[in-house]
Parts: C-alpha cells; sequence; structure tokens
C-alpha cells in the first residue's frame, strides 16, 4: 500500500506530511463507518416515541414516578439512593434496594439537568435503542464484513420484540439491559482473543450496565454467557492451549470484575432479600409462567399492522417472520463457507433459545433457581434477538460478493417494511403537569401497583397487614416528598394526649403525658436509625403493619429519623468504589500489546465502505423525516384505523350491549377445536357506549352446552391492566383472551360464554334480553377419546354405537345407572335412551326416558372412536328385580345386536347390583 499516487519521480517533488497528520491520517482511516450507521438505524423508529409525555405502556408510567424519585433523592445529596419515603402510599418502599436502579439515575441527573422527567425517560429510552445497535454492530464484525453486520443491526434494531417494548410493555430497564446483550458478548470474544489487561473492561463493563439495570434479563443472558465464558477461550486458544489459562483468566477476571463494579448493588440485594415478601415463594408463579409461554406458531410470525382505533392492540412477541428466515439462510451460509464453529454457536443458542420459549422446557423453569419468579418467558427474546440478528447478518454470505452491497440495501428495506406495522403509535401518550410525589401515590390508589411494583413483592416482612390504607395528608407531599410524619391514627385512636409538630422532613416534636411508643408511618428496614434529643435510640417494627416504633419517655422530645444504611451496603459500595479504580487502573496501564495481528485494520478488506455507509446513513435520514412529516400524519400506509364500530380484524359482529355501558361489537375465533391442556384463544372486541367512569372485568369461559360446567376459563382485569376509566365511544379495545382447557374436561362440545362485571361491586352487567352473559354461536369440541372403557358387553345399536359396559347400583332411595358407549360410526341424529325398572315378570314398573349425556352433548355431535360414559337414575322400588336399557329416535327403537345375533325387543337387561364399567 502506497502513500502517494504516481511514479517515484513526481512522488519526490512533493513535501513529506508532517508525522501529526499522518497520525489523524491512520486513524481516520481506522474508523468503521458502520458504527455510526448502527447509531443512526434506530432513528425511523425513535422520532415516533417523542410526544406529549411518555408511551401509556404498561410501564413506563411507573418508571417515570421512579425516575422523578432518584432526581428528587439525588437532589439531596444522596448519590445512591435505596429508600424512597414516599412509594407505598407513604410507608416507604426499599424499591432501589432490590430493583437495580441504572437507568433512573442516568434518567435523575438529566432531570437534574433541568430536563422534564418525560423527556428523561424518552431519551433514555432512545439511547438504549442506539447503544444496542451499535452494540449488535460490533459483536458481527467479530465474525462477519461491515456489510452483513449492519444488516444484523438492523434486524436486531427492529426485532419485533424490542417494537414491542417500546409501544407495550415500556420497561425503560428491559431496555437498557437488553441494549447491554451484544456488549457483553462482544466483550467476552474480546477477552478470549485478545487477553490483556484492558480487555477484562471489555467484560466487566458491559456485564456491570447490565446487571445494574434489570436483573430479569441479567439471568436470561446468563444462561447464554456461562457456557461463552468457557466455550470461547477454549475455541480460540485451541491452536495453542499454552494461552489458553490466560485467555480464561481475561474472561473471568472481567466477569469478575463486572460482579465487582455491580456490587453496591449485588450484595445488600443478595443478603437483605430475605426481608420482603419477594424471598417467599408465591403460589401462583407456575400457573402464570404455563399461561406465558409461546405457542409455536408465535415464535416466527408476521406482525399484523396496527389499528389506530385499537386502545388495546396486542403487539405480538416473536422473533419475527423475516428475521427466521434471514436467520436460517445466515446459518446455511456460514456451513457453506466452512464456518462450523460460528454456525454451531448460532444454532445451538438459538435452539436453546426458542426451546426456553415453549411449554415443553417447563422442567428447566422449575429447577434452575429463580427462573421461574420471572413468569414471562417471552423475556428471553430480548437475548435470542442478538443471535438471530447475527445469524441474519450472515445471510448475505450466500450472495456473490459484487452482490452483496445490492444485497444489504434490499434486505434493510425488507426489515424496514416488516416493522414499519410496529412502529407507528396506536398508544395514547400520557403527561403529568407539575410532577410530583403526589401523583405517584395518586397511581397507586388507583392502579393499585404499590411502591411501582406489580406484586408488591419489595414490601418488608414486617407487619401482619401490607398497608395500603390512603395516605395522610396526602398534598402535603407535593412540597415536601421525603416528609416522614407521626401514624395519627395513634394521636385519634390511642393517645388523644399525644401532641405532634413537625419540625422538617425527618424531624418531628413530641409531647407525652406519660412513657409510650411513638409509631411513624414509614415501614420498618434494616438501616434505619433515630435520634431522640440528638441521642441514638432504638428503632423497631411495631406487629400490625411494621412501621418503625420508638420508645419515648414523658415530656416534650425531638425526634429525627434517617436511613443511614447496612452493613452490607456499605460494604457494597467500597467494593464497588475498588472496583472502579481497578478499572482505572486497567484502563491506563493495560494498553494491548502491538502485534502484527492486531495492527491489522479491518477497515482496508471487509469494513462497511464510506459512500455506501453515507447512502444508508442517508436514506435513514430522509425516511426518518419524511414519516415524520408526511407519512405519520397525512396517510395511513403499513396501519389501519378502523371505524370505532367495525374493528378491521373482527371477523364476527355480535353487537350486543351490556348494561347500556359497553357494547361487544364481535370476535375473533381462529379455532374450534382444542384438547384438554391446550389453549384456547378468542378476541373479543369491546366498546365504549359512554364515557366510562369505572373499571370493569370481563369473564370468559368454555362452557358445556347446558352452562352447567366450565372446560377453561379467563378472568383478566379489563385491557390497560383494569383500567377502563376514560374509554370513550370514539375508540374500540380488542380483548385477548387465552384460555387453558381443563385437563379433566371431558371429549364434548361447548360454546363460549361472555360476561361483564364491575370490578368494585363484582356484579353482571346485564343484556338487553336480561341475561348477564352472552353465548357465542361456534361450537368448540374437546378432543379426545375419552378414558377407555372396558369391553363386557358388546351390544351394537345399529352398528354405530356399541354399548361397552353397565353398572346399576342403589344409592339410598335412588338406582344409578352407568352405561359405557363405544362410538363406532356418527349416530347422525340424536337418540334418547330408555331405562325402565322391571319386576320379576319383566314388566315395567318406573321408567326415565333422557339423551344419553343430557343436554351437554346430544349424540348426533358424537365422533367415530370416542369413548363416553352416560349416567342416569330411577327411583328406587323394592319391586325391582332388573333394569332394561336402549335407544330410540322418533321413529323406531335401534336395532340391537351381540356378537351377530338379534337382542329380543332391541333391549338390554342389566341385572341390579352389577357394575361391568369398574376395573
Amino acid at each position: 500500500m502506497t502513500d502517494f499516487v504516481g511514479d517515484s519521480s513526481e512522488a519526490v517533488n512533493h513535501p513529506a506530511p508532517h508525522p501529526s497528520r499522518t497520525m489523524r491520517l491512520a486513524f481516520f482511516s481506522r474508523l468503521d463507518p458502520g458504527y455510526l450507521v448502527a447509531a443512526v438505524l434506530p432513528l425511523i423508529g425513535i422520532i415516533p416515541t417523542f410526544g406529549d409525555g411518555v408511551i401509556k405502556s404498561a410501564d413506563a408510567p411507573l418508571h417515570v414516578h421512579r425516575i422523578f424519585a432518584m432526581t428528587s433523592l439525588l437532589q439531596t445529596g444522596n448519590l445512591w439512593p435505596r429508600w424512597v419515603p414516599w412509594f407505598h402510599l407513604g410507608y416507604g418502599y426499599p424499591v432501589f434496594n432490590f430493583y437495580p436502579p441504572g437507568v433512573f439515575h442516568l434518567g435523575g441527573i438529566l432531570g437534574l439537568l433541568g430536563i422534564p422527567i418525560p423527556l428523561a425517560f424518552t431519551l433514555v429510552s432512545a439511547l438504549a435503542w442506539m447503544l444496542g445497535s451499535v452494540g449488535t454492530y460490533a459483536l458481527a464484525r467479530r465474525f462477519l464484513p461491515g456489510y452483513g453486520a449492519l444488516l444484523a443491526a438492523m434486524l436486531w434494531a427492529y426485532a419485533p420484540s424490542r417494537l414491542y417494548e417500546i409501544w407495550h410493555q415500556g420497561s425503560l430497564p428491559q431496555m437498557m439491559s437488553a441494549a447491554f446483550v451484544p456488549w457483553v458478548f462482544w466483550g467476552l470474544a474480546t477477552a478470549a482473543r485478545f487477553p490483556t489487561r484492558r480487555s477484562l473492561l471489555a467484560v466487566g463493563l458491559p456485564l456491570a450496565g447490565m446487571v445494574l439495570t434489570h436483573q430479569p434479563v441479567t439471568l436470561v443472558a446468563g444462561l447464554f454467557i456461562a457456557p461463552a465464558a468457557l466455550l470461547l477461550p477454549v475455541l480460540y486458544g485451541w491452536r495453542d492451549r499454552k494461552t489458553l489459562p490466560r485467555r480464561l483468566a481475561a474472561v473471568f477476571g472481567g466477569l469478575i470484575l463486572g460482579a465487582g463494579l455491580a456490587a453496591i448493588f449485588l450484595l445488600p440485594m443478595a443478603a437483605e432479600l430475605r426481608y420482603i415478601q419477594a424471598a417467599e415463594d408465591a403460589p401462583d408463579v407456575i400457573p402464570y409462567l404455563i399461561s406465558n409461554f409461546l405457542q409455536p406458531g408465535e415464535l416466527f410470525s408476521q406482525p399484523a399492522p396496527m389499528d389506530l382505533t385499537d386502545l388495546r392492540f396486542e403487539l405480538p412477541t416473536t422473533f419475527g417472520l423475516l428475521n427466521g428466515v434471514l436467520g436460517a439462510l445466515g446459518l446455511l451460509a456460514l456451513v457453506r463457507q466452512r464456518r462450523y464453529t460460528v454456525a454451531a454457536l448460532l444454532a445451538l443458542a438459538l435452539a436453546f433459545n426458542t426451546l426456553m420459549l415453549l411449554e415443553i422446557s417447563l422442567p428447566l423453569w422449575e429447577r434452575i433457581p429463580f427462573l421461574a419468579q420471572l413468569r414471562f418467558p417471552a423475556r428471553l427474546l430480548r437475548v435470542g434477538a442478538v443471535f438471530i440478528a447475527l445469524a441474519g447478518g450472515a445471510s448475505l454470505l450466500l450472495l456473490p460478493v459484487r452482490w452483496r452491497l445490492v444485497g444489504l440495501g434490499a434486505a434493510l428495506a425488507l426489515a424496514l417494511v416488516s416493522a414499519l406495522p410496529l412502529v407507528y403509535p396506536n398508544q395514547r401518550f400520557v403527561n403529568w403537569e407539575n410532577l410530583s410525589a403526589l401523583d405517584e401515590i395518586r397511581m397507586e390508589t388507583v392502579e393499585h401497583n404499590w411502591g411501582t411494583t406489580s406484586y408488591d413483592e419489595f414490601n418488608p416482612i414486617w407487619g401482619e397487614k401490607p398497608g395500603w390504607d390512603p395516605a395522610v395528608e396526602p398534598e402535603e407531599y407535593i412540597t415536601d416528598p421525603l416528609r416522614i410524619v407521626v401514624n395519627r391514627l395513634d394521636m385519634i385512636r390511642q393517645w388523644p394526649e399525644l401532641q405532634v409538630e413537625q419540625i422538617d422532613s425527618s424531624s418531628v416534636r413530641v409531647t407525652v403525658a406519660s412513657a409510650r411508643p411513638v409509631r411513624f408511618r414509614q415501614f420498618y428496614f434494616p438501616g434505619w436509625t433515630a435520634t431522640l434529643n440528638g441521642q441514638p435510640v432504638e428503632v423497631y417494627p411495631e406487629t400490625e403493619l411494621g412501621q418503625i416504633t420508638i420508645d419515648v419517655p414523658e415530656g416534650e422530645h425531638i425526634i429525627t429519623l434517617t436511613y443511614t444504611g447496612t452493613a452490607a451496603q456499605m460494604l457494597g459500595a467500597l467494593v464497588t468504589l475498588a472496583s472502579l479504580g481497578l478499572s482505572a487502573l486497567l484502563a491506563i496501564t493495560g494498553r494491548r500489546p502491538q502485534s502484527a495481528a492486531d495492527r491489522k485494520i479491518t477497515a482496508e478488506d471487509d469494513s462497511l465502505p464510506p459512500r455506501p455507509a453515507a447512502a444508508v446513513l442517508a436514506g435513514v435520514v430522509i425516511f426518518a423525516l419524511v414519516n415524520t412529516v408526511y407519512i405519520t400524519p397525512q396517510t395511513l400506509w403499513f396501519r389501519h384505523r378502523s371505524p370505532p364500530d367495525s374493528p378491521v380484524y373482527m371477523q364476527t359482529p355480535v353487537h350486543v350491549s351490556f348494561g347500556n355501558t359497553f357494547e361487544l361489537l364481535g370476535y375473533t375465533l381462529e379455532q374450534t377445536t382444542a384438547a384438554p391442556g391446550d389453549l384456547l384463544a378468542v378476541t373479543l372486541y369491546w366498546r365504549a357506549q359512554q364515557e366510562i367512569e369505572r373499571e370493569y372485568r370481563p369473564v370468559v369461559q368454555l362452557v358445556n352446552l347446558s352452562q352447567t360446567a366450565a372446560w377453561a376459563a379467563s378472568e383478566p382485569f379489563f385491557p390497560g391492566g383494569g383500567n377502563t376509566i376514560g374509554y370513550t365511544p370514539d375508540r374500540f379495545a380488542s380483548d385477548v383472551h387465552i384460555m387453558r382447557v381443563f385437563q379433566d374436561a371431558p371429549p364434548y362440545a361447548g360454546r363460549i360464554s361472555v360476561q361483564m362485571f364491575d370490578a368494585a361491586t363484582n356484579e353482571p352487567l346485564h343484556l338487553p334480553d336480561g341475561s348477564d352473559r352472552i353465548i357465542l354461536e361456534p361450537l368448540i369440541r374437546i378432543q379426545g377419546r375419552g378414558d377407555t372403557l372396558p369391553s363386557a358387553l358388546g351390544y351394537r345399536f345399529d352398528e354405530t354405537l356399541e354399548l361397552a359396559c353397565a353398572g346399576v347400583t342403589r344409592d339410598g332411595d335412588r338406582l344409578h345407572i352407568r352405561l359405557g358407549w363405544l362410538v363406532r360410526q356418527p349416530a347422525g341424529q340424536d337418540v334418547t335412551t330408555f331405562v325402565h325398572g322391571l319386576d320379576a315378570n319383566g314388566q315395567q314398573i318406573v321408567q326415565n326416558d333422557t339423551p344419553p349425556l343430557g343436554a351437554d352433548y346430544p349424540s348426533s355431535l358424537w365422533l367415530p372412536g370416542q369413548n363416553l360414559l352416560a349416567h342416569h337414575s330411577l327411583p328406587w322400588d323394592e319391586a325391582i328385580e332388573s333394569v332394561a336399557v336402549g335407544l330410540y329416535t322418533p321413529d323406531r327403537r335401534l336395532t340391537i345386536t351381540q356378537n351377530g345375533q338379534p337382542v329380543p325387543d332391541n333391549r338390554v337387561i342389566l341385572p341390579l347390583n352389577e357394575d361391568t364399567c369398574s376395573p
């Protein structure tokens, strides 16, 4: 490679460039423009997230309140807050001690800079999107050329799970933690390949970032990090086994460094977990986990375009069809190029990830510690999105070299088109005027997400009651969110002579006529300290609610409460500080050795060329602008806007009013059969008939035809977490119900029952005809043959049915008859069973004629191969000696044969007290 163009005589006539200029040119020549392009790729999706506030997704409001809390606590000089005094209705909550506070710190810093909290949320979300895109590009560059790595970044940035996170779930910590996943694997590969002191930082920093932002992502990523940490050093050191110890030391040293950097959170979380409710196993964890496994058909589905009129358009949890196709092609390309190791690693990672998404993996979820507590197997999509993006990027290797840039352009366009149905907003934005602690308290009161959690899992274990009573003087939290007040009920109910004066947020002046305990409206937790008139005093929890209690002698006293932390918290902070110091030392002294291989400039051979990089960059920016100023506001491209009374995805209209409050517009039912243990899904479409001011919840069941039993049920809160307040007639809400058919459901047929209940009173809304439910028309068959019956009798009825067994037993004043039917051929019509009690002379004394299975399963619906056990009864009479049974239609009795011989009178005579159906 020459520095000049032309022959040597011309070259010597030019002055030599200054050494500093030469170094700058060399530096810029090593820059890979793909990193910049990867950072900009998410721009098309990011811009729509900036609106009036934050997207009203499931978790976004919670995290806005946490960022506000972090900002407020940082303003007091508390650099690592753990306790939020006004959370949990003013009882206080150790949320930052058990929920990684990384993104809240970042958002809190933005808040300190004067950025509005909702905007800080959106900015951190955008940062996570860009960080993950660049990380995927960096990881892909370990084994792919620039164009393949850029496609991988695109597939990650617009993966359905990423867009689901943005528009549906809104978990800011999960977004950021997922963005660190590719960086962790990049760090593992870096440390295994270049085992230097500085390479420890490549592992430790992103690992700490992941740990300090979201525990579930850390846990599921750990399922892949652990084997990668063992395999990668072995693979890189296979040809030079003397370097294996050094490679292993670099990888595991980096993991240890990451744990040390996160020790400020990890150590107290582990040491103090026993003090909160999350330490106890919740009884509903496994059933809830089972209900959230993906179905095989969901794994690689193409998301449908959004319906902007739908208040609750369900975004899919899937890898995506395009990602699946390109991923498969990429694995094939790697095999064709004989890159078997990379292909095998990606294939194994994707296979295990896919397995863990399906119910077949339940034993693993139950056996791996803490895994079942995650409740949502779809969390693994955040990790799997990295692997399938890497495989998808490799798909370009199938093309000849001269066509790969063209293939890149086509693949980027396809990825964008497949993602656009999920990019456009269908959720409302929510904002707060003068956001304060009172807004968080009001949110808890309305939505019951105590302490900004879903299950109140961080509630301290002290106290017999959870502490859900209304906050005391809540308006005071607007100006003084850190206030800790004396429990005023003590003053009213027990000690009316107790006098209290609030001095500041943490200090009160109390006057008592005699010695007594004083309780504060703040949960007890290790780390609280108190002073009485400047002297330390014991703090302990009272038994009812676990409130901080202090024994106060007679007289006037000043009590000050302070959360000073625990030994585990201080130790964790010291370990993190030491790890930060070590990281700085490694960054300064741990320069990589300049071997010939290390000096190789990737940009010289397979980096993304500058011109294609500029073209992609310009294309992204231009499309983002066109999308913002024209496509989104002026068109309905890539999405729908249904009339509020006619959803585009609704298959069957119903239009039935429930209490003049909600109209069931109709439903979509994709299946009419289900086996016991299988899932049955139905989507209902509701429209408010007036502005809704209360909360309602639907109850959907699969019931038998007589509506006397249910074989599956779904009773979730209405879309929006039970909060129907504010629903208006100009929009509708899709309502997906996924029911698991009970394991003991008989092989009958049923229908779907729909009710709507007032969530507060639990009273059903009535239909115009006075009923409390609607029965949907489609017949739902429960697949299966039923329990095998012993073939003891062998009576054939018209060669369509066989009476395989029977039993007649007496129970008090009733005679119970069991008839075991084996269906040979479809009956084709409904039949009736006659059951006659006969005396010694064969004369009829009593009778009871009914359909074999009553109204639950008419015989015209019976299917060949089914075993059906019917129950009948007769009133007992001492004269009864036997029972005669048979079948008839309105026209005739069915002909009965046994072993090919006709049976007299086409009836079967059964003796008393014999039961051939019992084993």
